[in-house]
């Protein structure tokens, strides 16, 4: 076979040419190593998308035409929130925060205006004018507040809880970080006894970085640790243990390494790329060390050359096939909507190249080199482990028929819970419920009903009352649609209270008038009243408006709601005035419901398409169709109890949890692969069908138990992430990979011992 030829090619190479080997390899370690510590960190969700996807681009125009989109929402909460000194500190914070460079306008009850009936028509006044001192001047802001609108706004409906918002200004580059510190240094001088509340994207995007630089720092160690723990236990010798940990070492440095001299930014699932290649890096070298191993033991007289061209005639297909099987599983995400999640797919996919490569390279030629552990010429060593996978053997193919059928029951109910599976890639979800950040977009979503918003771009006149009709229309339609959609905001809210003004503050007249001469001039009367400021978010010029905004905010939820909300809002404006008056959906409320598609469809299709592409592969390498469905059957029956689990629990598919389909794809397809094929050759070999379980079990299934372990321990490390959705990952990742383990070591045997495949005996 060809296969055959290669692997004893690549062994005489490693045997002839070790030190030019591992010279090498330590040489382009470190070219690539330079690069390690230039990566910049990008959490953010936008820079996920595709650069020419729809919702990027009205974002970007977004920004051109209101200075950006991302607001700063400080939020203070006080049982005293009217008295003369909160309200004069207060005043003071404002001005504190209106001389922050990056913050191009900053709205309160403190610069607000309102529009006041008088006899020319309506009059721009200021809502606080000065500090009241007594009751009395308490009592009327209150009342002129609850006659401006600002109720819910920016300002709670029992008085107690204010908020400033701030529009970042995005037309320069500015360092988030600093943002953040400035923020917090100022919140921190006001604060006491008032409690503040601080909400805005750059600072989550800063904290994000902050989190992912901490849990990078922890990740790895702890991975490290405790497969060096495992690995000692498994063989009882240093070089067992060094040798996958360099090639997973090696491995991290060439990924990142890569990345770096390509001049790519590490997204937030990057953090992964760590754990998951010392969680499975390590395995094509552990089954090389534990045959190795196996046979030194069994054949204290020969050479190492020898046993190491015996191990690498035995593991070199099968580890060959679990490399590839695992690296398809990662490429198929190259047909994920998400360009960070293709992205991710190819590195892991290269690190596990490189992993492969590395032992099937550097082990063997560091074998040679290094004498064998003494502890392998001692009779009966660590038996108890190989009669503890011999009597699960046995166990598992005496008692096939009640397994299979236990395996079938809780595999069809787990199964069910899949429609019960929702999304959410919600950045407030991050992070822990206990967390600043969670704490205060809380209280903020509480007291003003929500601080996730939705925009509504619109082209067109607004002076034309059919346009502003239409804006009301629509705007009326998603709130009674959507219970969730609190507040809304648009230039047709501002003209209808400028046309009650003109006609007396009759409620009756907050109505659009019909005449656009009549719009023209309520515009510029107030442009001569005010500094029309106030319009900045909705309008992009208050004279000669081309473009103007309807901002809806919602309360806070998953995305699979805000996802029913972008797209009953998308068809309706498709199917009643897009044609005449051009809409796009902006904001973080439409980004979230766009990769909430992305992830979902992302999912089915990369699933879809790994498991297809690895059944014919393992048909081929096994020249069965019955062989092919024998080594995808266990982890195929995995994923789709993982995924019904997860619905049961109620535990949300995000763009980290969408990658465990591959992981489990990839990784659990390598258990049945080595099992069958070694229980082929044993058969080959001339063991009869027990002999060859009982054998494949004591030989190959030390090195796929403790691969499985090694994974799960591996993954553990996520258990230690300030993220909540990593922490999920992490748990799910480890439960699902004992089921594929569960399902190499006791379904495939009593499977096999059942049916008898003809494919094992070719």
């Amino acid at each position: 076979m060809n296969l055959r030829r290669i692997s004893k090619a690549l062994f005489n190479f490693d045997a002839h040419y070790p030190r030019t080997i591992i010279a090498t390899v330590i040489f382009m370690t470190v070219v690539l190593g330079l690069k390690v510590f230039v990566l910049e960190m990008d959490p953010a969700i936008r820079s996920g998308l595709p650069r020419d996807h729809e919702i990027v681009k009205s974002m970007e125009k977004v920004d051109q035409l209101f200075s950006g989109s991302d607001i700063l929402i400080v939020a203070v909460e006080s049982d005293s929130l009217f008295s003369f000194n909160t309200l004069n500190k207060l005043s003071s914070f404002q001005d504190s925060l209106e001389s922050i460079e990056l913050l191009s306008r900053v709205s309160s009850i403190f610069n607000q205006k309102n529009i006041v009936p008088d006899e020319n028509g309506f009059e721009i006044e200021p809502i606080l004018t000065t500090i009241p001192v007594d009751s009395v001047g308490q009592a009327e802001l209150k009342t002129r507040i609850e006659n401006s609108g600002m109720i819910g706004n920016l300002i709670s409906d029992d008085f107690r809880t204010l908020c400033f918002i701030g529009q970042v200004n995005s037309s320069f580059e500015y360092d988030e970080f600093e943002f953040r510190k400035e923020i917090f240094e100022l919140v921190n001088s006001f604060s006491n006894p008032e409690l503040f509340y601080v909400s805005s994207l750059p600072i989550t995007r800063a904290t994000i970085i902050d989190y992912m630089q901490r849990d990078m720092r922890v990740f790895t160690p702890v991975a490290i640790g405790l497969c060096i723990f495992l690995l000692m236990l498994s063989f009882r010798s240093w070089t067992g243990v060094f040798l996958p940990l360099f090639v997973v070492g090696f491995s991290i440095i060439w990924t990142f390494g890569v990345m770096g001299w390509l001049n790519m930014s590490l997204a937030f699932i990057g953090t992964l790329i760590p754990v998951m290649l010392v969680a499975i890096a390590n395995n094509y070298g552990i089954h090389i060390i534990s045959h190795y191993f196996e046979y030194s033991r069994n054949d204290a007289k020969a050479t190492r050359g020898q046993i190491l061209r015996k191990t690498i005639r035995r593991v070199g297909i099968p580890i060959l096939l679990a490399g590839a099987t695992t690296m398809v599983s990662f490429l198929c995400l190259l047909s994920h909507s998400l360009p960070r999640v293709r992205e991710m797919g190819a590195l892991v996919s290269f690190g596990i190249l490189v992993s492969f490569i590395l032992s099937i390279i550097l082990i063997p030629s560091v074998l040679v080199l290094v004498p064998r552990p003494q502890h392998l010429s001692r009779k009966n060593d660590t038996s108890s482990v190989d009669h503890f996978l011999m009597g699960m053997g046995k166990l598992f193919t005496k008692f096939r028929v009640p397994v299979l059928l236990t395996v079938s029951i809780v595999g069809v109910w787990l199964t069910m819970g899949i429609q019960h599976l929702k999304v959410d890639t919600n950045p407030d979800h991050y992070f822990p419920k206990s967390s600043t950040l969670r704490i205060a977009n809380t209280k903020i979503s509480d007291a003003f009903g929500g601080s996730t918003q939705m925009n509504i771009l619109v082209e067109g006149d607004i002076f034309d009352p059919d346009v502003l009709r239409n804006i009301e229309v629509l705007t009326n339609h998603i709130k009674e649609q959507h219970s969730i959609v609190t507040k809304s905001y648009s230039i047709s809210d501002v003209i209808k209270k400028m046309h009650s003004g003109f006609n007396g503050g009759d409620p009756s007249m907050e109505i659009i008038p019909d005449d656009p001469e009549l719009i023209h001039q309520y515009m510029f009367m107030y442009s001569i009243s005010s500094d029309g400021d106030e319009f900045d978010l909705i309008l992009d010029d208050i004279e000669e408006p081309t473009y103007t905004q309807i901002l809806l905010r919602l309360q806070a939820v998953n995305t699979f709601a805000i996802s029913e909300i972008v797209d009953d809002t998308r068809q309706f404006i498709d199917a009643n005035f897009y044609d005449e008056l051009p809409m796009e959906l902006t904001g973080g409320a439409t980004l979230m419901g766009v990769v909430n598609h992305m992830v979902i469809r992302g999912q089915f299709v990369s699933l879809i398409v790994s498991v297809v592409i690895i059944f014919l592969l393992m048909t081929v390498m096994f020249r069965s169709f019955t062989g092919g469905l024998f080594a995808t059957l266990p982890m195929a029956i995995s994923v789709l109890m993982m995924f019904g689990l997860m619905g049961y629990l109620g535990i949300t598919l995000n763009i980290t949890t969408s990658l465990m389909t591959c992981i489990l794809v990839g990784v659990g397809v390598d258990y049945t692969v080595h099992f069958l094929w070694h229980l082929r050759d044993h058969l080959r070999d001339g063991d009869s069908f027990d002999n060859a379980i009982a054998n494949t079990f004591k030989i190959s299934g030390r090195g796929i138990l403790f691969n499985g372990l090694s994974v799960v321990m591996g993954f553990s490390a996520l258990l230690f992430s300030v993220f909540v959705p990593v922490r999920t990952f992490g748990i799910l990742i480890m439960g699902s990979i004992s089921f594929c383990l569960f399902g190499a070591l006791a379904t495939l045997p009593a499977l096999t011992s059942l049916t008898k495949p003809k494919f094992i005996n070719k």
